[in-house]
């Protein structure tokens, strides 16, 4: 039975690592790369009026352009890849995603886009890290 490994991303490099460990490190899993729309993050855009119809399919579309990016030029081996994602706060949504696509296991990277620059582990990894009900990797 192959394993399900839950790679949350959000464009930024230490997510990219996490997505190529993954899929170094599972050669034959099934990677669901994950991407939470977060309807409190309304600084990137703030033309946009949030939480409607528009705003939700401008932000899938993003997500869309996030995925392409980071599955570009990369090796896949045996692994299959999909895409997911889900509206919500990215910790506690990634959380959520484990019990609903069934993942054995996380791989995280360390920080995301936020301003944490001097933070060793990011507060989305690390809410992830203290409240999953499956194994995490975190990936520097």
């Amino acid at each position: 039975m192959a394993r399900t490994i839950l790679v949350p991303h959000d464009g930024s490099p230490h997510a990219q690592d996490a997505l190529e460990y993954a899929l170094e490190t599972f050669p034959r899993a099934e990677i669901v790369l994950f991407h939470a729309i977060d309807p409190f993050d309304l600084t990137d855009q703030p033309e946009r009026s949030p939480l409607t119809e528009r705003w939700l399919d401008d932000r899938r579309e993003d997500t869309a352009e996030l995925f392409d990016e980071a599955l570009a030029d990369l090796e896949m081996g045996d692994a299959t890849v999909d895409t997911e994602t889900a509206v919500g706060s990215p910790g506690q949504t990634i959380v959520a995603a484990v019990n609903d696509i069934d993942a054995d296991q996380i791989v995280v990277g360390t920080r995301g886009r936020g301003n944490v620059a001097k933070a060793r582990v990011g507060s989305t990894a690390e809410l992830v890290v203290r409240r999953a009900d499956v194994p995490v990797t975190v990936v520097r």
